[in-house]
């Protein structure tokens, strides 16, 4: 009977050094942090959509690009929790708090879009404007350290 045994700390750190030292490897991190960003500018372009709305006093459309927009954010934060942030634990396990922090901080914006969307359901323009820009400002730096993080790993 075969028996694994569990390689050391120092043979892991070499392990996963060595990965990140493959251009080939960097080269599809990179792609990874370009695609990343680029939905990031979709989720804007949602946004905006929501907001024009809201500003036209359109209800109605407020609301379907509101769906449209919780809808893909909540696609997007489970694509980045299910594989691109184990992935990259998996080549630097030293960022596993800073991953974990982020993991955490999409359970609080599932919320908060939950919250947000009784909101709309309600009809109050101004409080759905309010807390969709509320809403954006706490996304957005929540964007750009995950953009950073993945810049930083591609050129590691």
């Amino acid at each position: 009977m075969l028996r694994w045994s569990r390689p050391s700390p120092s043979v892991r750190s070499e392990q996963v050094r060595t990965r990140v030292d493959q251009p080939g490897l960097r080269m599809r991190m990179a792609q990874e942090a370009r695609r990343i960003s680029s939905q990031h500018r979709q989720l804007d372009s949602l946004h905006a959509l929501v907001a024009g709305a809201l500003e036209r006093r359109a209800p109605a459309q407020a609301r379907a690009a509101f769906v449209r927009l919780r809808d893909a954010l909540d696609a997007h934060m489970a694509l980045e929790d299910e594989l691109h942030f184990p992935a990259l634990r998996g080549l630097r396990p030293d960022l596993d708090a800073e991953l974990a922090g982020l993991v955490r901080e999409h359970r609080r914006f599932r919320r908060s879009l939950d919250a947000l969307a009784e909101t709309f359901a309600d009809g109050n323009a101004a409080a759905c404007a309010r807390g969709l820009e509320s809403f954006v400002v706490a996304f957005g730096d929540h964007e750009r350290r995950e953009e950073r993080l993945l810049t930083a790993t591609a050129s590691a």
